[in-house]
């Protein structure tokens, strides 16, 4: 039985029955993601839903405040595709390259990043959307300074 993350927060405690209940009654209406209701309303911290979510999805969950990202990752992914994706390369484990994402059900391009770090496995790990995009901004040089 795959659970539902609602039912997932529940389970650990971490929200109750009723406020699950009025999320989801919210969602009716406005159709935003669950998670996006329950950290709106403050029922949730984010660091706390994705977590939950990576356990959901079977991810390792990765705090990029307190990680370290490997320069080489970042060399074999440019920037462009990086914001494209919203992901970050973080390391470079034998033939896998490890990749923070932030949304385990959106498709990943695994080929396409394969081709261009030159690895042939990607290892994906779930991290913060706000974290990823302050770990590009600062470990991807901007791109009025990239030559072209």
């Amino acid at each position: 039985m795959t659970w539902r993350i609602g039912e997932i927060l529940v389970r650990k405690r971490l929200i109750s029955w009723e406020q699950l209940e009025e999320c989801l009654n919210e969602q009716n209406k406005t159709r935003e993601m669950t998670g996006e209701i329950l950290i709106k309303k403050g029922y949730i911290s984010a660091q706390l839903f994705y977590m939950a979510l990576a356990d959901q999805y079977g991810l390792k969950f990765v705090d990029l405040r307190r990680a370290h990202v490997n320069p080489k990752a970042i060399e074999r992914v440019p920037r462009s595709v990086a914001e494209k994706y919203l992901l970050i390369p973080l390391e470079i484990m034998k033939d896998t390259l490890i990749i923070g994402i932030s949304n385990p059900m959106k498709v990943l391009p695994e080929e396409e990043l394969g081709k261009l770090s030159g690895l042939p496995r990607i290892q994906s790990v779930l991290c913060m959307p706000t974290q990823i995009l302050h770990a590009i901004t600062e470990h991807y040089p901007t791109p009025s300074s990239q030559q072209n």
